[in-house]
């Protein structure tokens, strides 16, 4: 197959030129005078390599969180959504009743992103942040923790908890010896707890900013340690709503080497795609909770606590070109290519040759008409014009 655009962005820069793809992967990248009938030509649109989303609950009415009677069947959606938001790669962020079918669909040829891992973020939190009520939180348990590596069946690649809890070091030591990453969630600790626990083996902040404490002049709290770690990685929520578009510049300016330490999520949960309005959304404990979305795209709580997005990662991408100003070859290194190197996915981030052909084809609003996942087209605006899921709508709007 032979993919010509005017703008093709790769790890040289921005060109014109023609993709061949075969057998999924990238063959080789020919000039755009090149003497091959192209089976698309998307013009002046953009080819970017696919977004990759290691942080994201749900999307598009279909979630990884409460009781499920068919798992597959919501997977498998959940999967098809991400791929209509330029997603070709994911961690699952799911709970433990989802990691079979999450581990066996990852095997198959997948009508949506594919998935590269799991992600399980929690159970052990224990920050509420700005505006929460604190319902306490689960004893770490060793046990427990390894029934997840079983039931992912090697999948398991992250692991966030709150690591003032009693047992968090020999939880992170013991995750990391199996090679499973730790991340540093939803926490209280001050700026000297945060520093130590990255000592134990935490080498990703979860959603960076929020849910922990903030930096203070005479007090750097969490935030400040997430920034002053050279060795650990940064998930950031670049929507402009969780984290401010002033404070992602002063976070950009502050980390060293940051362009290849952040990286993009959503967050998203199962009200992402979905319209205006108050819905109930399930939590991992059982219960309900009656969230509202609203037009800016927040997911509130009657606290006004936000309880994960309903934006995408392409429309962090897009604030933070259009908005921020950044240059979209930084930008692309944030939700590329740096969450393929940090979970082990070295086909995958960029468009070069030998690499796997995960490209979305965008314009210059960043609206998104083409996902390719491995070669394959599995999303094309034209013709997957109901991505949504209509259960959804009527299971969970108040």
């Amino acid at each position: 197959m032979y993919i010509h655009s005017n703008r093709i962005y790769t790890p040289a820069g921005c060109i014109e030129g023609i993709l061949h793809i075969q057998n999924g992967k990238i063959k080789e990248i020919l000039s755009k005078n090149a003497n091959v009938t192209c089976d698309l030509d998307v013009q002046d649109k953009m080819i970017l390599p696919g977004i990759i989303d290691t942080h994201n609950h749900g999307t598009m009415g279909y979630g990884l969180m409460g009781e499920c009677q068919d798992t597959e069947k919501t997977v498998r959606g959940y999967l098809k959504g991400l791929a209509s938001q330029g997603v070709t790669s994911c961690l699952p962020t799911a709970e433990l009743p989802y990691f079979k079918a999450i581990a066996k669909i990852a095997k198959e040829e997948v009508d949506g992103a594919q998935p590269i891992g799991i992600h399980s973020e929690g159970p052990y939190l224990n920050r509420v942040g700005e505006k929460g009520i604190d319902t306490g939180h689960p004893d770490i348990d060793l046990a427990y923790i390894q029934k997840m590596i079983d039931e992912s069946e090697g999948m398991l690649k992250l692991v966030a908890l709150a690591p003032e809890l009693p047992l968090a070091k020999e939880a992170i030591e013991y995750l990391t010896s199996r090679h499973v990453r730790c991340a540093f969630a939803h926490s209280n600790c001050n700026y000297e707890e945060a520093m130590r626990s990255f000592s134990w083996g935490i080498t990703v902040t979860t959603h960076t900013a929020n849910v922990m404490s903030g930096i203070h002049h005479r007090r750097m709290g969490g935030l400040g340690a997430c920034m002053l770690s050279d060795e650990v990685f940064n998930e950031l929520i670049c929507d402009g709503l969780h984290v401010s578009n002033e404070m992602i510049r002063l976070m950009l300016r502050m980390k060293n080497d940051a362009y290849h330490k952040f990286m993009m999520v959503s967050d998203n949960v199962p009200m992402s795609g979905a319209p205006i309005g108050s819905y109930r959304m399930a939590m991992g404990n059982g219960d309900e909770l009656i969230v509202t979305i609203d037009e800016k795209g927040y997911c509130l709580s009657d606290t006004g606590r936000l309880c994960g997005s309903t934006l995408p990662v392409l429309s962090g991408v897009k604030n933070l070109v259009q908005n921020i100003g950044l240059p979209l070859e930084k930008v692309l290194l944030m939700c590329s290519k740096n969450p393929a190197m940090v979970y082990g996915a070295n086909d995958k981030g960029s468009i070069e040759e030998g690499k796997d052909a995960d490209l979305i084809v965008v314009d210059d609003q960043f609206r998104l008409f083409y996902t390719y996942s491995q070669g394959r087209c599995v999303y094309d605006s034209q013709s997957d014009k109901n991505i949504f899921n209509t259960d959804f709508l009527k299971e969970h709007a108040v």
